[in-house]
């Protein structure tokens, strides 16, 4: 016997989310049916959630194209939403390529710090000091694209972030620590700087006119 798409295979969710999409779903090539809240897509499956409370996921592939289309609906204002949520969010990247990628799409200057997090003095200094302080991150918020390249003694980063850290410490020619690279949206160095004392309304100053 052959066991139907429609098999539950999680129980109810402890969270609900804010809006439901209650429908029939129509298998594709066949007169079964489903009655269910549309909760989200993982990869190929979709999740929905029966009128009793439990949830099961079904291959979007076995759905019928209208149901197909009503999925695709559904996920696009979801990557809208992601993408502008990182926009005018003050936040750390580690990517390089995916900070470079968001700097030209937000149309932002990139700050590139080239730190020894725990064991750099003057290093955790600037970070204390000025891009821990919310006046500095509501600037970059608005402004920067911050990255991250740590050089860490007492942590092991994952092998990936360490070879492009490597890579660009090498590439950019860093010497010491901290280095902090400013480079336009579109990943041309623009100048370097360092630790300047001064808290994070002087710091704010000191990169305005270092990226005029």
């Amino acid at each position: 016997m052959k066991t139907p798409i429609f098999a539950i295979v999680s129980l109810i969710s402890v969270v609900l989310p804010a809006t439901l999409q209650a429908r029939t779903w129509k298998e594709a090539g066949s007169g079964r049916s489903v009655e269910g809240d549309y909760l989200r897509s993982e990869g190929d499956q979709v999740v929905l959630r029966k009128p009793n409370g439990t949830t099961f996921k079904i291959a979007l592939s076995k759905l019928s194209e209208e149901d197909q289309k009503f999925v695709a609906d559904q996920a696009a204002p979801k990557k809208e939403e992601a993408a502008s949520s990182d926009k005018d969010v003050f936040k750390w990247e580690t990517d390089f390529e995916l900070a470079k990628q968001r700097a030209k799409a937000e149309n932002k200057d990139i700050l590139v710090d080239f730190t020894g997090s725990d064991w750099c003095g003057w290093c955790i200094k600037l970070k204390k000091e000025v891009f821990d302080k919310p006046e500095f991150q509501e600037y970059a918020a608005k402004k920067l694209i911050m990255v991250e390249l740590d050089f860490p003694k007492r942590k092991e980063l994952p092998a990936k972030e360490k070879e492009q850290n490597d890579k660009l410490a090498e590439k950019y020619d860093v010497q010491g620590f901290p280095t902090i690279l400013l480079l336009n949206s579109k990943g041309r160095e623009v100048n370097r700087t360092g630790y300047q004392e001064g808290g994070p309304e002087k710091y704010i100053e000191h990169l305005k006119k270092l990226l005029k």
